[in-house]
């Protein structure tokens, strides 16, 4: 489409004006066709794949150094308290795959004996009700999960109110970095404890589980203040801080037990009770 500058006409095709006869060589402005605004959209419709790979690669970027940093700690973990508040998303990444594992391996156990105890009658009963083929694993496992999560806030509750207690200047970030990092070989204990669950070895389950959460609640609080005692500028009596860090987070899972995990356990015993 031409339009005239003179007297703004516009008329498909021509060297000239058909109204008042203006040179339309130079003046000719042409308007978009439908293959130049096709062109024009194609970026921005190919622009949506370009930021999905930019998301999957950013994944698997943060993964790979999370898993380098784990491998550092197994390795040294000495190296976990030097932890700085860069690294509290490692420390976070931590904690909660040491609760995911926690509560997989136990329900695996658990649901491996259960169905050694009732074998082939739980097809005789309705899905999901007394003699199913299955413990049901959100129930438990959810269950589980909160214990674990309920252990490791109250071990961490008790080492940052001991910490403020001790004046000592440290930022959350910093605190979640260093007390996830120390966290890692017993994460990867619980790790190793799923296989186990997985093959019905109560002992071994057990085992790993109970050293990897009786770490957590009575040994980790009392590391990390200490540690945090030998840095300070400060004359601090470090063993009684360091003890006053786990009696408080022993006090803490006491609770826990006394309220919530009695009843959980009797629960769990009822249901291997139906076997027989």
């Amino acid at each position: 489409m031409l339009k005239c500058t003179n007297c703004l006409n516009e008329q498909d095709s021509g060297k000239f004006c058909g109204k008042c006869g203006t040179s339309l060589m130079e003046t000719g402005i042409p308007q978009p066709t439908a293959y130049t605004e096709a062109a024009a959209a194609s970026p921005a419709v190919g622009a949506q794949p370009v930021n999905t790979n930019e998301h999957v690669m950013k994944a698997k970027e943060n993964v790979s150094k999370y898993w380098s940093y784990a491998l550092q700690v197994l390795k040294k973990p000495s190296v976990a308290f030097d932890t700085k508040d860069s690294q509290y998303v490692n420390g976070i990444i931590t904690m909660a795959l040491f609760v995911i594992a926690f509560a997989l391996s136990i329900y695996f156990l658990a649901n491996k004996l259960y169905k050694a105890v009732v074998g082939g009658f739980g097809s005789l009963f309705s899905e999901g009700g007394i003699g199913a083929e299955s413990l049901p694993f959100f129930s438990i496992t959810s269950s589980l999960f909160m214990f674990a999560v309920f252990f490791i806030l109250g071990s961490f509750i008790s080492v940052f109110l001991v910490s403020k207690f001790m004046t000592e200047g440290f930022t959350l970030k910093e605190l979640l970095g260093q007390f996830g990092s120390i966290l890692i070989p017993f994460t990867a204990l619980n790790v190793v404890a799923i296989i186990f669950g997985l093959m019905g070895s109560i002992q071994l389950t057990l085992t790993l589980t109970g050293v990897s959460l009786f770490y957590t609640i009575a040994i980790l609080p009392s590391i990390i203040v200490y540690d945090r005692a030998m840095k300070s500028e400060k004359s601090l009596n470090k063993l009684y801080w360091a003890t006053g860090a786990s009696a408080a987070s022993l006090f803490i899972a006491y609770l826990i037990v006394r309220m919530s995990v009695l009843d959980f356990m009797s629960e769990i015993e009822s249901l291997l009770n139906m076997g027989f």
